[in-house]
């Protein structure tokens, strides 16, 4: 069974006539038989009644008409959807984000892509770095943007921009917060840290350890904003992105504290897999990243 076939078996059975039948398909008469010949061979059933002038259809054959009619009809509809995405009146895009650039980095681009492409469906994924670049080898998603270098060398990198960490303190402490930081005074700190996976809390680790730092005491919490409220709160200090707090830093709701080291800089990337075809959402979308992040050109 084919779609010629069934094509062919459509146009008799509506027809009833083989005659009329080959000439609305363009073969010849013998073709026609042969075609319905074959159609009935594969479905084991004899489909129609022939008589000299006019054929009528079996039982097989009306259920047969039925279900060559929806599935001619779906071939005809998926045609049309393959015709609208390769010409790019339809598409799709999954793209990922670590939590950083997931919540400040990519919302108001995001808003931008939907206003001049609301014809095509836009979906979002924020997760750890590791599970988002698994994500784009595995073709769950089409693109992410990650703060700091993936775990993998399978994806394609391109740089968006420079990241500096930063280190916060609760801006009721003044007296703390305006002086450089002793070691002793760093270990002795209650410290902040994001949660296990994130890259910020490795980073931050081994910024620890670089400089023989041993925190007395270290909070957890999930995500940047918890981060910060905790600090807010008077929790303790924490390092951060500064994308994260350039907002709460101009307001005074946190201040930046000198600890006596430098602060490591990282580099906020967009990944997608090297092989990848990319249709027309996601060839707007790098578009727009290019567009927006002069580093990227």
């Amino acid at each position: 069974m084919n779609l010629t076939h069934l094509k062919t078996f459509v146009a008799v059975a509506e027809l009833r006539h083989f005659a009329r039948a080959a000439s609305a398909c363009n073969v010849s008469q013998p073709a026609v038989s042969h075609q319905i010949a074959q159609l009935e061979d594969s479905v084991g059933a004899k489909l129609l009644n022939r008589a000299p002038r006019r054929v009528s259809l079996t039982v097989a054959g009306e259920v047969l008409l039925e279900e060559a009619r929806r599935i001619l009809a779906a071939v005809d509809r998926a045609h049309e959807r393959m015709h609208e995405v390769s010409s790019g009146a339809v598409g799709r895009i999954r793209l990922g984000a670590s939590a950083t650039p997931g919540l400040y980095l990519l919302p108001s681009l995001l808003a931008d892509y939907r206003e001049s492409h609301a014809r095509f469906d836009l979906q979002f994924q924020i997760g750890a770095v590791d599970e988002i670049a698994e994500r784009v080898i595995r073709n769950d998603l089409d693109m992410a943007v990650i703060a700091g270098r993936p775990p993998t060398d399978e994806l394609r990198m391109q740089t968006l921009l420079h990241d500096e960490l930063v280190a916060i303190g609760a801006a009721g402490k003044a007296r703390r917060t305006r002086t450089r930081e002793s070691q002793p005074g760093l270990d002795a700190q209650c410290w902040i840290m994001r949660e296990a996976k994130s890259t910020t809390r490795r980073e931050v680790e081994a910024w620890l350890n670089r400089h023989g730092i041993v925190p007395a005491r270290t909070m957890t919490f999930d995500g940047p904003d918890a981060v910060k409220r905790a600090v807010t709160a008077g929790l303790g200090i924490a390092i951060v992105s500064k994308l994260t707090v350039e907002e709460d830093l101009k307001a005074r709701r946190v201040v930046r504290l000198d600890l006596g080291f430098p602060l490591p800089t990282r580099t906020v990337y967009l990944l997608d897999h090297p092989h990848k075809h990319h249709g027309a959402a996601c060839s707007a979308m790098l578009k727009l990243f290019s567009a927006t992040f002069p580093e990227m050109r």
